[in-house]
């Protein structure tokens, strides 16, 4: 499967769009979602916001902040920004795992106002109530939509994650809960540490080999590391799900490289704020 998957992915789409919002943040997109009626979706940067310091200015983490007051007027910000309102979101409570949960409306506002989620990963949702929204500061978001059953998802995914292939996995909840086609899907591979910078133990790396069989995922690094390629990861994932290569978009945007731009966890050595992600449906 060495060279197919070398094939597969660059048959997928690749890039992003830059989307500036009048409330004066940003939001990294897919072009093939943006051009799909029926769904909002997004990835911030730290452009705009309140906060200050190794946090400016957009900070939307609720542990690493100097106030939540301060979080709570970011993810105001946000909110308008992505055009959705703040009383319908709800945010995973992430634990680096492969726990998918669906929402509804009454889970509008876990998170924010009203106590946490159970700990997930990953959210499904056929309801337009509903904002899906996820955490990151170097992790992966995967955003799915299905414009025939009209139902979507939206991940948050560590190495962790990737390697218990939380990505198929939701593909799999969206068949089981919403009878969804992943030859229907469309799918996209948000901004995350890329593969000149994801740098592991080489055992970590041997095992993103087995479990993908794709010895192009890892690279050698410093002696006994390994540079690994967690967007390729998520790619191969969701090719063995059943995703139309055409329907892809990996968005080829490192969280590590650009500080300008982006929180990195790694980059900042955990002085940093996070991003977030967001997809809802349009009634």
């Amino acid at each position: 499967m060495q060279v197919e998957y070398s094939k597969l992915a660059a048959l997928c789409k690749h890039g992003f769009l830059l989307k500036q919002t009048e409330a004066g943040t940003d939001l990294y997109a897919s072009e093939a979602l943006v051009n799909m009626p029926g769904v909002l979706h997004g990835f911030s940067t730290r452009r705009g916001g309140m906060s200050v310091g190794p946090y400016t200015a957009l900070n939307l983490s609720w542990r690493r902040n100097a106030s939540r007051e301060e979080t709570v007027e970011n993810f105001h910000i946000f909110a308008r920004g992505a055009g959705v309102a703040y009383d319908s979101m709800a945010r995973i409570n992430h634990a680096h795992g492969d726990t998918i949960l669906r929402l509804s409306t009454v889970h509008c506002g876990r998170g924010f106002y009203k106590e946490e989620l159970p700990l997930c990963d990953g959210l499904i949702t056929n309801d337009p109530g509903v904002t899906l929204v996820t955490a990151h500061a170097d992790c992966c978001a995967y955003f799915l939509y299905d414009p025939v059953t009209r139902s979507a998802g939206i991940v948050h995914a560590g190495w962790k994650g990737t390697l218990a292939r939380i990505g198929g996995k939701t593909v799999a909840r969206m068949q089981q809960e919403f009878g969804a086609d992943p030859k229907d899907l469309i799918v996209a591979v948000g901004p995350c540490i890329c593969k000149d910078c994801f740098e592991v133990d080489e055992e970590l790396a041997e095992k993103f080999i087995a479990e993908f069989q794709f010895n192009g995922l890892s690279k050698k690094g410093c002696p006994g590391k390994a540079f690994v390629d967690l967007e390729m990861a998520a790619a191969i994932q969701f090719l063995d799900a059943g995703i139309i290569p055409s329907n892809m978009t990996l968005m080829h945007a490192c969280t590590y490289e650009a500080p300008d731009v982006f929180f990195s966890h790694r980059r900042d050595k955990g002085i940093t704020g996070a991003m977030a992600a967001f997809i809802k449906i349009i009634p």
